[in-house]
């Protein structure tokens, strides 16, 4: 009879062992964030080292997967569908590209890199998502980004960033994606006139060491 329990517990276990309570993981597509480059301002470089740090956000925010507000305040993901990095490290390489690209300063870093940066680059991410504003899905990108200088941790000077981008041509990803580009680009576009107007401000540059 003991024998035939065990059998009977092993032949259970062994079949459990063959079965997931758990649903397959949904297959997703993912996607770049399109960029279109940006051209050099100002003469040549300031003569900083500016260190970027990945935007702060919210755990949903925190999110490879790509986020619309249909209606009300509930978010929910386009199905099958990510990005190719979660939000925040996804919106860094963007200003790490547009930082490159109009040579603002002599070098950039990121956190935990080696150096020694006269600035860093401190961003709170709020909302980077699609919201259906009167029925038209629009590409919300809000944030607050702080320039500080490094050696004293004083904040120089505080922008915020809200940027709405209409999907004006379809309501699938095909039309959203490419909105989600522009949004970001002009993004970048504000940060970096941003920051050259900032180290071109004396009350500013007087603070960075």
């Amino acid at each position: 009879m003991i024998r035939y329990r065990l059998a009977l517990i092993t032949l259970i276990l062994s079949l459990l062992g063959a079965c997931s309570i758990l649903p397959d993981s949904p297959q997703l597509n993912h996607y770049e964030l399109p960029a279109t480059s940006l051209q050099p301002v100002g003469d040549k470089p300031a003569p900083y080292t500016l260190q970027l740090l990945t935007p702060y956000a919210n755990r949903t925010l925190n999110t490879q997967r790509i986020l619309v507000n249909p209606e009300g305040y509930e978010l929910r993901a386009y199905q099958g569908a990510a990005w190719i990095d979660n939000t925040p490290s996804l919106l860094r390489d963007r200003l790490a590209q547009a930082l490159l690209e109009t040579e603002l300063v002599q070098a950039i870093t990121f956190a935990g890199e080696s150096g020694s940066p006269n600035l860093v680059l401190q961003i709170h991410l709020y909302r980077f998502q699609v919201h259906y504003d009167e029925g038209v899905p629009t590409v919300h990108i809000q944030l607050n980004a702080q320039l500080i200088a490094r050696q004293t941790g004083k904040i120089l000077t505080v922008q915020p960033i809200y940027v709405k981008q209409a999907v004006t041509d379809g309501t699938d990803l095909a039309q959203v994606i490419p909105a989600f580009g522009k949004a970001a680009d002009e993004v970048s576009q504000n940060m970096t006139q941003w920051l050259y107007q900032s180290l071109k401000t004396p009350a500013i540059t007087n603070n960075i060491h």
